[in-house]
């Protein structure tokens, strides 16, 4: 016998035993490849599982159309309903307080923000509020401000004019006064995030009129209001406005009455100077 042929006859069982590995990896192969399909069966009855249930869910929560088309009647009811939610949104919401002041002449404007700070430090939803102080203003001042800032709640404390304008400052430090008109044109840029403006001057109701054309809150004073006045509504405004609310409350709706409050126990004679215009 040839050397070839024995050779080959040596290697054979090796060849074999081989081939025989082979073929037990390959039926390896096929039971996961079985163990790999069966789970991708499993998956794909899963996420349409899950997405039957998220349907089921949104056709659930769905109102039905005779809900949707209720009488006149019931809508006041859904309006009872869904206000104390829209309200207790309202009080839980972080708060931006941007305090602009301009031409003291008399004024102590730093008490009106020392108070304004420490009603803040003692209120119970204090961590709810953030205080940005911006002085002696310009119009370009208060347009930058507002804009950087973002502002929820804009409070400006300074004098007014008899014609609703407030007075600024000019690039000399001159009065610079600012037309209602203008002021409404501006809040009208910033209505997304503003919503209360608290113009603490005198004759400022023309303006808060104006204001409220696109601000949810405008206060001004509808005369003269003396310092002492200002500086105590300012201290009962925002007193109210930091107290725990049940819910059932309109937050600035009960700081101006708290405002309107301060000054009566007092004993000032001015308690009916503070107007609140709503949109």
């Amino acid at each position: 016998m040839s050397e070839a042929i024995q050779k080959r006859l040596a290697d054979q069982p090796i060849l074999i035993s081989i081939e025989s590995e082979i073929q037990k990896k390959n039926k390896e192969i096929e039971k996961i490849d079985e163990v790999i399909k069966r789970y991708d069966e499993e998956i794909s009855l899963y996420k349409a599982r899950s997405l039957e249930e998220s349907v089921q869910e949104v056709l659930n929560s769905a109102k039905p159309q005779s809900q949707i088309l209720a009488p006149a009647s019931e809508i006041s009811n859904i309006s009872s309903v869904s206000s104390p939610n829209i309200l207790q949104k309202q009080n839980n919401q972080q708060q931006k307080i941007l305090i602009l002041t301009a031409i003291p002449h008399g004024l102590r404007l730093d008490n009106e923000i020392r108070e304004i700070e420490e009603a803040i430090r003692r209120s119970a939803n204090r961590d709810l509020f953030e205080i940005r102080i911006r002085t002696a203003v310009r119009p370009q001042d208060i347009r930058r401000a507002i804009a950087e800032e973002q502002p929820q709640i804009v409070h400006f404390c300074g004098h007014g004019l008899s014609d609703g304008s407030l007075l600024l400052e000019d690039d000399g430090g001159n009065d610079k006064p600012v037309a209602p008109k203008g002021l409404a044109s501006l809040f009208k840029l910033h209505a997304d995030y503003v919503n209360c403006v608290l113009l603490n001057a005198c004759h400022t109701e023309k303006t808060a009129i104006a204001i409220s054309q696109y601000i949810n809150y405008a206060i001004g004073m509808n005369q003269p209001i003396e310092d002492k006045a200002a500086i105590e509504f300012a201290k009962g405004f925002y007193d109210g406005l930091g107290y725990k609310n049940s819910g059932n409350q309109d937050v600035f709706e009960r700081a101006f009455e708290e405002g309107m409050v301060a000054i009566e126990m007092e004993n000032i004679s001015q308690g009916m100077i503070p107007v609140l215009k709503k949109r």
